[in-house]
């Protein structure tokens, strides 16, 4: 499944426009409490699913796809709302999470 995976990431990591948002959300220094930290985060991810969604939903119903067994073909047809909990199932798995992030680190020490 990773290696199916790969090239969708790839392209994913590689998108500038997303990597500047995803180091924004994760930058916390301006926030002090934990209300601020949620609202900063919430706000940011809005932005990140929106460029995942315009910029690289093929890439990313290729990973839902794989990790579900289906196409991304079968992933832009069904409904929304199904690929929404795969996503966040996917989110929620701590070693595919850790393969992301490497593979994040990899492509922003190129």
């Amino acid at each position: 499944v990773l290696c199916e995976i790969a090239p969708y990431a790839t392209n994913i990591f590689s998108d500038e426009t997303l990597m500047e948002e995803l180091k924004s959300a994760l930058d916390m220094k301006d926030a002090n409490t934990m209300a601020e930290k949620i609202a900063i985060v919430s706000g940011k991810l809005s932005n990140i699913v929106s460029i995942l969604l315009k910029k690289r939903k093929a890439d990313l119903f290729g990973i839902v796809g794989a990790l579900n067994d289906k196409t991304a073909e079968e992933v832009g047809k069904q409904n929304f709302l199904i690929t929404m909990k795969q996503i966040k199932d996917i989110s929620k798995d701590k070693e595919l999470v850790d393969f992301f992030k490497s593979w994040a680190d990899t492509e922003e020490s190129e």
